[in-house]
């Protein structure tokens, strides 16, 4: 079965793999929505995934062929080709900026996007830490001659273009034990592109209007939360907080002397971050251990410990956001995803926290069908913005932010699946966030896991 722009997401996650093939419009790269053709969601043995990097490429690689297979037998597709999502602590974010004469112009020659790309294309050569390689360069802003804040430089007259950048890079041991994982669950897989899974996440959740008008979209993932602010279609900041729905769970496990199982179970089943109109008297039951009666847990006490991690969470975000000098440009708030954004009241919470207003975001632009509404939900939110990132520009203003592996998509070049690889070509190949403790009234704790 064949498809004109069909892409598959690959969400690497620290608890599943998440699949999702869709299919673009054929009008281009600004489509309205995409239909969802196949998904699966396939558990990720725990420790085979730690803080967003692979560790165990047997488990991960069998997870992903089970996923893939799946997703397939839903879609009746062939995937050989795939976009995959990074994250975690071996992230690195880094503002910096460049310029270049541009030699073959003459005094007054416009400005053209061979210019454009041609900077960011250098940018790839940045310098980074030891060991990392840059996978993203993001434009803030340019340059031409002496003119600053640009932000459409095409067509503007100059012989010296340069800009300010973001860029993202990731440890290239960990890219290479997650290129390993996909060739361990099929020889014959590549990858089209690695995405910033929070950056794919926010593509998923977040609208045309919200990029234009300012946005902060907060992704609460499993190990870390991740920040992201766009402002005039614009991404202007990032940042990432070592801590994440894990700490939540490991918090309920600690506080309720249950297995972190049934704590897991317990935030999801039962989880409330507002803890002031639950009764003092209301107990949940839990099963934590075999050949044991159920042990009474208070619903007061399980919102309170969840109330008081998300505080935590709330404050270092907000106090982040101050830090970028564009909370007064985010005219429409925050938007919240990832897993622990289920959490019934949770926009209640971080209302209250940082005074802006909140929405839980969910997949946005998809044609409803069944397989859409089964997949409109947190758990695949990246999956698809993964899928988008192969059909729509994350930077119009550039050929694009992505260092592609197998080829580079642009307007004037349709997609074309790569023949196979020969084995002998095989591939073996945040500015981070700081903590806001004095928000908190309290003192970090370096021999806190939470």
């Amino acid at each position: 079965m064949t498809h004109e722009k069909i892409v598959v997401g690959v969400d690497i996650g620290s608890t599943k793999i998440a699949v999702v093939a869709a299919q673009g419009a054929s009008s281009g790269s600004r489509q309205s929505n995409i239909e969802i053709l196949g998904f699966s969601e396939v558990p990720v043995p725990y420790g085979a995934v730690v803080n967003g990097s692979v560790e165990n490429i047997k488990q991960v690689g069998a997870a992903i062929k089970e996923a893939l297979a799946e997703a397939s037998s839903r879609s009746d597709l062939d995937i050989g080709v795939v976009n995959v999502g990074f994250s975690g602590a071996h992230v690195r974010v880094s503002a910096q900026s460049d310029g270049v004469i541009r030699p073959s112009a003459s005094m007054g020659e416009e400005v053209t996007q061979r210019d454009v790309d041609q900077l960011v294309d250098d940018m790839y050569r940045a310098k980074t830490e030891p060991n990392y390689d840059v996978l993203h360069v993001l434009p803030i802003d340019f340059t031409v001659d002496h003119a600053t804040g640009v932000r459409e430089p095409v067509g503007r007259t100059g012989i010296k273009l340069g800009g300010n950048f973001l860029i993202v890079s990731a440890n290239n041991q960990s890219i290479q034990r997650t290129k390993k994982s996909l060739l361990e669950a099929d020889p014959g897989l590549k990858f089209d592109k690695l995405v910033y899974a929070p950056l794919a996440t926010s593509l998923a959740v977040l609208s045309d209007n919200e990029v234009k008008a300012g946005i902060a979209m907060v992704d609460i993932g499993d190990h870390t939360t991740d920040l992201i602010i766009y402002q005039d279609r614009v991404i202007r900041h990032i940042a990432s907080f070592p801590i994440g729905g894990r700490h939540i769970t490991n918090d309920l496990a600690t506080g309720c002397g249950i297995q972190v199982e049934n704590a897991e179970q317990l935030k999801k089943e039962y989880g409330v971050a507002v803890s002031g109109d639950i009764p003092l008297n209301v107990e949940i039951l839990v099963n934590f251990l075999a050949g044991r009666p159920p042990k009474p847990v208070l619903k007061k006490n399980v919102a309170l410990i969840i109330e008081e991690r998300l505080k935590e969470i709330a404050a270092m975000v907000y106090a982040e956001i101050l830090n970028s000098g564009y909370q007064e440009k985010l005219i429409g708030g925050i938007v919240l995803s990832g897993g622990s954004a289920d959490i019934a009241e949770i926009e209640v919470l971080f209302e209250r926290v940082t005074g802006m207003s909140v929405r839980v975001g969910f997949p946005e632009n998809l044609s409803r069908t069944v397989k859409a509404d089964a997949v409109s939900n947190s758990t695949f939110a990246t999956a698809i913005g993964l899928a988008w990132a192969g059909i729509k520009s994350i930077d119009p203003r550039i050929q694009s932010v992505c260092k592609s592996s197998v080829v580079v998509r642009t307007p004037q070049t349709p997609y074309q699946q790569p023949e196979p690889p020969k084995k002998s070509e095989r591939e073996e190949t945040k500015k981070p966030g700081r903590f806001f403790w004095d928000l908190l009234g309290k003192k970090e704790d370096n021999n806190d896991e939470y």
